[in-house]
């Protein structure tokens, strides 16, 4: 072999471990954030594992509209609207999810939502109410500026919600 293609081969070779290293470097943390997630909810089971499920993918909406918001992701105003509309059905089972007493950890409810039950289920309408106005501006609009003042506003709702009704961590 000659030089020539002797120091093309070592150079693909160290271009191909940085890819690998990179590729770990962005994968590890994923991997470690899915692992979290499921050991926290590790053990939940009944009402407590459907309502950390739902809750968890409320959530995963909120970061796929957040990213919008913040420009790591483009703007797709149906993605919003879907997003929303998954939003506003999720807020409407939230009160059948939480019998009375239903805390057992790793719950991470506080027995303070029977204690005012009308906030808890005026804040999960609000979220409902909050949702629905995001999707109905996601289909209206073309700008992503469009709807940033619904998203903090369903954003405040779920803030509200969790101050009162979730442990601290």
């Amino acid at each position: 072999m000659c030089a020539r293609c002797n120091a093309r081969t070592v150079s693909n070779r160290r271009l191909a471990g940085r890819k690998r290293s990179i590729r770990n470097v962005l994968l590890f943390p994923a991997l470690f954030a899915v692992c979290g997630l499921a050991l926290a909810h590790s053990g939940a089971e009944g009402i407590v594992k459907e309502r950390m499920e739902l809750m968890k993918s409320i959530a995963g909406q909120m970061k796929m509209v957040g990213r919008m918001i913040k420009g790591e992701k483009d703007f797709v105003a149906d993605q919003v609207a879907i997003a929303a509309e998954a939003i506003v059905g999720h807020a409407e089972k939230i009160p059948e999810l939480f019998p009375e007493g239903s805390i057992e950890p790793p719950s991470e409810a506080v027995t303070a939502i029977w204690q005012d039950w009308d906030k808890f289920v005026r804040l999960t309408n609000d979220m409902k109410l909050k949702a629905q106005a995001l999707g109905m501006s996601a289909r209206q609009s073309e700008d992503i500026k469009d709807i940033r003042p619904q998203f903090g506003a369903l954003g405040k709702t779920c803030s509200a919600c969790h101050e009162d009704f979730r442990k601290s961590e």
